[in-house]
């Protein structure tokens, strides 16, 4: 039995060790070096069609290597092509399901594709892995859209108790472009929303005046609370 597994293991090894001669083989030959100056070029000069061609080139040469699967999902991001950068986020973080960059990157591709309910999990699934702020922010927001109300003020709580709200910012759309405010009036904004949802006209106006005590130029704030009086 010993020896059994001792062939085994030297079988693996061995394959391992072929495979990785091969890869080397393949990034060192001709056609390789080509794509990839044929890849450095189309970034350079913005063509991201040359560009991604390449990318899916390189990879039928070596598709063991995850990098370029992560190149191909920032381009798809870049050029907000979600439905695309999602199905390859979700290829990484089924080989790596601790993959931050493309776990943030299928969230946001759910939710630009309006699939608030998996955008959530997304966002959940992140949470786990950075206990950031802005992430819980998102989360309730969303949370808020699904019409989670329970879930999104008693998420809404937790960040106003937290010191790190106090020092973060967020950046939000609003009619007259995007504005960066202080994170805490964003949340307390939000706070508003979701009391207006519940029919709290009063509890809804003092948050949006908490918002604006903070940022006294919030513009969605201000329409927040002229929207109460309507």
């Amino acid at each position: 039995m010993k020896l059994y597994f001792k062939t085994l293991l030297f079988l693996f090894l061995l394959v391992a060790i072929s495979w990785s001669s091969f890869a080397q083989d393949v990034k060192e030959s001709a056609p390789y070096q080509q794509q990839k100056a044929v890849y450095q070029l189309g970034s350079k000069y913005a063509d991201v069609n040359i560009a991604r061609i390449a990318i899916y080139n390189l990879m039928a040469m070596d598709p063991s290597d995850a990098s370029l699967l992560d190149s191909l999902a920032y381009m798809y991001y870049d050029y907000q092509k979600y439905t695309s950068c999602l199905l390859v986020c979700l290829d990484i973080i089924k080989m790596n399901p601790d993959h931050l960059p493309a776990l943030e990157m299928s969230a946001v591709s759910y939710e630009s594709l309006g699939l608030k309910d998996k955008a959530l999990v997304a966002y959940e699934s992140i949470y786990l892995r950075n206990n950031s702020v802005l992430t819980l922010y998102k989360m309730a927001i969303l949370q808020l859209g699904l019409n989670r109300l329970g879930e999104s003020i008693t998420n809404v709580g937790i960040l106003i108790e937290k010191e790190e709200t106090k020092e973060a910012k967020a950046s939000i759309n609003s009619p007259t472009g995007p504005q960066q405010i202080s994170l805490l009036a964003a949340v307390y904004n939000l706070k508003g929303l979701i009391e207006s949802s519940q029919e709290n006209k009063e509890a809804a106006r003092t948050s949006f005046q908490e918002a604006l005590a903070l940022e006294p130029d919030f513009v969605l704030a201000k329409d927040n609370l002229a929207d109460l009086d309507k």
